[in-house]
């Protein structure tokens, strides 16, 4: 054990009149040995060693190189050991233990990579190393091509080809007319008011309204529908709006409805 040691030497002169002297001096008795000790409250951190060894790592940095990452890309990370001179050692991020919030960042080969994703998402970064450790924040963006596909996906094949018009969200189809889609299977149709729609195979599509529930009709088949509760053909008379009006070919009457 490195133990300070003080020696004392005293002598006496007589020249011509009596002189008293103490000369003290410090060294080193041992050899050296490394590491660190702390008080009891760890306030206080003792260095032991060599001088060369008494720079010893006081805390850890990490970041990637982008806190914004477009979704599905990946950036790179980095993390340092924080000595108490003012100086870092860099750490390579494979040696590093990482901890994330959510499950759609993954670690790979020193790497983050995140999942595409339809909505922005935060997400919280844990570095681990040498006794220490760091957090930090990636916000993972949306991917705009895949929201606006998502949406696009709501309606049925039928009416994907509906043009924007100058309303935002309103469509127009070239054989269903005009509607404003709310991006969830629901459209609010010019003539129909809040329907339900479903895919309804090539060309065709069903939908859902209060009065006449599942109907299926189609690009070379509207205005005419078919009701499945009744397996009835119904014709849909445009011309008597604002009242809803269809004629049943089965009963061979007129059916009426409140309007829409």
């Amino acid at each position: 054990m490195l133990r300070n040691a003080t020696v004392k030497l005293i002598f006496t002169l007589f020249v011509p009149f009596f002189v008293v002297a103490q000369v003290e001096h410090t060294g080193f008795l041992g050899g050296p040995f490394h590491g660190t000790v702390k008080d009891e409250k760890e306030a206080v951190t003792v260095q032991l060693g060599s001088t060369a060894d008494l720079i010893v790592p006081n805390g850890l940095a990490a970041n990637s190189d982008q806190s914004r990452l477009p979704s599905g890309s990946s950036t790179a990370l980095h993390a340092s050991l924080l000595l108490d001179d003012g100086s870092h050692t860099v750490l390579n991020p494979e040696s590093v233990e990482w901890t994330l919030s959510q499950p759609v960042l993954q670690v790979q080969s020193g790497s983050l990579l995140a999942e595409v994703l339809l909505e922005r998402t935060m997400v919280r970064v844990q570095a681990s190393a040498e006794g220490f450790s760091t957090s930090f924040t990636v916000f993972i963006l949306a991917d705009d091509q895949k929201i606006s596909k998502q949406e696009s996906d709501t309606l049925p094949e039928a009416l994907r080809t509906a043009i924007e018009l100058e309303a935002a969200g309103w469509k127009e189809s070239e054989w269903f007319g005009v509607f404003y889609d709310a991006k969830n299977g629901w459209v609010y149709h010019a003539d129909h008011g809040w329907i339900h729609l479903s895919e309804g195979g090539d060309g065709a599509a069903w939908f859902w309204d209060e009065q006449n529930q599942w109907v299926w009709t189609g690009k070379n088949i509207y205005p005419h529908l078919y009701r499945h509760r009744d397996a009835a053909w119904l014709y849909f008379f445009k011309q008597a709006l604002p009242k809803i009006v269809f004629y049943n070919y089965t009963t061979e009457k007129l059916e009426r409805f409140a309007e829409k």
